[in-house]
């Protein structure tokens, strides 16, 4: 058997943490959590993840652009899928958001609430499952 792909998690809402660590590991992936994005940074060096979602807004507007780009700039992040939550609604007036000039990239922008078949799809499918 494979050993288990494993999913780094940073957000600042435990909710949200535990509730989707559970549909992760339902997935069949194991679940590193850090609730903050500097934990999270350290994280990823010590665990290697397979792919990573970083909630866009903590304790700042940017704290999720922070991370995303640390981890860009980091061996471990470098080649590593990155999936961006966000719960601000990006129709309406955010609906030409541009992220920040030079922001590395992320492979995919989600939207909180997500529902948890929609998640472990577009997880499958940056891990090529």
């Amino acid at each position: 058997m494979d050993a288990k792909k494993k999913i780094l998690l940073i957000d600042d809402d435990k909710d949200f943490l535990m509730a989707t660590k559970l549909i992760l590991e339902k997935g069949g992936y194991e679940v590193f959590l850090a609730e903050d994005g500097k934990s999270g940074v350290e994280m990823a060096k010590s665990v290697n993840p397979n792919l990573a979602i970083v909630d866009m807004m903590m304790e700042t507007w940017s704290e999720g652009f922070n991370v995303v780009s640390k981890l860009r700039t980091s061996d471990s992040g470098k080649q590593i899928p990155l999936i961006m939550l966000s719960a601000v609604d990006l129709q309406g007036p955010y609906q030409s958001f541009e992220p920040p000039e030079g922001l590395p990239t992320v492979d995919m922008v989600l939207h909180k609430p997500i529902k948890a078949d929609d998640l472990l799809r577009h997880v499958g499918s940056l891990l090529g499952e």
